[in-house]
């Protein structure tokens, strides 16, 4: 559906509402999106791109985008006139854009320089040319699919733990992988088939006979009894005592 200002409104004010209009959507757009010409000179940039460009992006407009972006092989020569510029992916999208007179959408593996290091990323380009205009333009979206290339790859896992060996060679589990690896929040449940077995197990146990606890062995004492003692204290009680003799009964 498309959306236009109202008849009664003067050209000027069309004109701005349409401006908005068409800019609230541009800038909408979660995904990088430039506008740039022949040269790949960018002429305009939505939000999400503009926090790519560091805090002053309108300083970066007019610049050809390998400058722009910290393209490693834009840094001696400039972009477009380095060794590696003529097979350049993004170039040849835009060149093909404006060409051809339609979308096209490809991916390519580049290198940024950020700040004192270089980053390697995956990115899906797509190139569409705009209508109108004097000088020809192509809408630019670059989309950083670093994770999904990541995860299509080869991943080394154990056969027996399931672990997984990242490009450290260090062994973590795999959900400890995922989330390294994609920024993915993770959460556990248990599948159908596993709760059955679990169930099964769980039952197995319960019907098994509990074993007879084994009797307590009576504990011998060492020290003598109570009635033995008593013997003995009175045995010697007697033995100290004097014999008295027995008299006659007719005494």
């Amino acid at each position: 559906m498309m959306i236009t200002a109202s008849t009664d409104m003067p050209d000027a004010q069309k004109d701005c509402q349409t401006r908005q209009y068409w800019r609230t959507i541009f800038d909408s757009t979660p995904i990088p999106t430039f506008i740039v010409d022949a040269d790949m000179r960018i002429q305009d940039c939505n939000l999400a791109a503009a926090q790519l460009l560091g805090p002053q992006p309108e300083l970066v407009l007019r610049q050809r985008g390998g400058e722009a972006w910290g393209c490693i092989h834009a840094e001696a020569n400039g972009c477009g006139h380095g060794p590696n510029c003529h097979d350049c992916v993004l170039r040849t999208s835009v060149k093909q854009a404006l060409d051809g007179g339609r979308t096209n959408r490809r991916t390519h593996k580049g290198e940024l320089r950020s700040r004192d290091r270089t980053v390697a990323v995956d990115l899906l380009i797509t190139a569409t040319p705009l209508p109108g205009g004097d000088v020809p333009q192509v809408l630019l979206l670059l989309e950083d699919v670093s994770e999904l290339s990541t995860l299509r790859g080869l991943i080394p896992i154990c056969a027996q733990c399931k672990k997984v060996r990242d490009d450290q060679q260090y062994w973590q589990s795999l959900e400890g992988y995922l989330a390294k690896q994609t920024n993915l929040k993770l959460t556990h449940g248990i599948c159908p088939t596993c709760f059955a077995k679990q169930m099964k197990d769980f039952e197995a146990v319960r019907k098994r006979p509990c074993p007879m606890p084994s009797p307590v062995p009576a504990v011998q004492s060492s020290s003598p009894s109570i009635e033995s003692n008593c013997g003995e204290r009175k045995g010697l009680r007697e033995a100290a005592l004097p014999s008295i003799p027995r008299q006659n009964a007719g005494a």
